[in-house]
C-alpha cells in the first residue's frame, strides 16, 4: 500500500503536467491505495477528477486510464457501503451502471491491481452481481487469499512477481522444477496479479486474475487459488482466471 497518498497524489499532478500518462497514472493507483486504507473518500473522489485530467499518450495508457477510473469508482462503491452499515441506513449505489472494463493491457497498476491493468473479458452484469452478493469482499479492510503457482511444465521455471511489465523490481521470486509449487498470500482488492518466467529462450507472462476468482469462488479465503504455468503466454500475456481448491489440494 502507498505509504503516503498525498504524496503520491502530488507526483501525479506533476507527471499530468508535464504529459507523462504512464506516471500519472501508476501514482494515482498508489494514491488509490493509500485512501482505501484510510477509508478517504475525499481522498478517492479527488482522484478521479484527476484521472480525467489524464491524457493518454497510447492504447496501453488509454485502457489503463479507463482501469483506473473503474477501480477507484468500485473503491467509492465499497466506502459509501460501509458508511450507510455504520449509519444504519439503507445503500444507495453511487454508480449503478458501472460495468468492469473488458479490455486488457500490459499496464501495471497494482500487486492486487499491480499489474497492466489486463483485465479480461468481465462482464458488467457479473460485476454488479458479485457486489450484492459478496458483501465481504466489499469491506474497507484488505483481504488475502493463498495463490498457489504450479510448475506444470517439462522445464524448469524461475517465476517472478511483477508489479510492473519490465519486472526490474520483482516481489516474488521462485525456482521450480516441473511438477513443483509456491504459495504466496496476496491481497484481493487488485484485478491482476502478473507473473513472469522464460520458456525457450522467450519471456512469457501468466497474468492472473485474482479479483474475479476470488469473487467467483464465494469471496472464501480458506480456498486456494491456483495458477499454473502451462497456461502462460508470450507477454505482455492474456489475462487468466485461476483455479480454486481446497487448502490440501493441488
Amino acid at each position: 500500500m502507498a505509504p503516503n497518498p498525498d504524496r503520491e497524489l502530488a507526483e501525479a499532478r506533476a507527471a499530468i503536467d508535464r504529459s507523462d500518462a504512464r506516471a500519472a497514472l501508476k501514482r494515482l493507483d498508489r494514491a488509490r491505495r493509500g485512501y482505501v486504507k484510510r477509508q478517504e473518500t475525499d481522498g478517492l473522489e479527488h482522484l478521479l477528477l484527476l484521472t480525467d485530467l489524464v491524457e493518454p499518450t497510447d492504447e496501453r495508457t488509454r485502457i489503463g486510464r479507463v482501469n483506473l477510473d473503474y477501480a477507484i469508482k468500485q473503491n467509492l462503491r465499497q466506502e459509501s457501503r460501509r458508511q450507510a452499515l455504520r449509519a444504519s441506513r439503507p445503500w444507495t449505489d453511487p454508480y449503478p451502471g458501472l460495468q468492469a472494463p473488458t479490455e486488457h493491457t500490459g499496464i501495471a497498476f497494482t500487486r492486487g491491481v499491480k499489474v497492466a491493468i489486463a483485465v479480461g473479458t468481465v462482464l458488467g452484469a457479473a460485476a454488479l452481481i458479485a457486489f450484492f452478493a459478496f458483501p465481504f469482499f466489499f469491506s474497507s479492510d484488505t483481504t488475502e487469499v493463498t495463490l498457489r503457482l504450479v510448475n506444470d511444465t517439462h522445464a524448469k521455471a524461475s517465476v517472478r512477481g511483477c508489479d510492473d511489465p519490465t519486472c526490474d523490481l520483482p516481489w516474488m521470486h521462485a525456482d521450480l522444477d516441473p511438477g513443483l509449487a509456491t504459495e504466496r498470500d496476496v491481497p484481493t482488492d487488485g484485478l491482476v496479479d502478473l507473473f513472469r518466467f522464460e520458456r525457450s529462450g522467450q519471456d512469457f507472462c501468466l497474468p492472473l486474475r485474482v479479483h474475479d476468482a476470488f469473487v467467483r469462488h464465494g469471496s472464501d479465503t480458506s480456498v486456494v487459488l491456483v495458477g499454473r504455468l502451462s497456461t502462460a503466454t508470450r507477454c505482455p500475456g492474456s489475462t487468466v482466471l485461476p483455479e480454486a481448491v481446497a487448502q490440501t489440494g493441488l
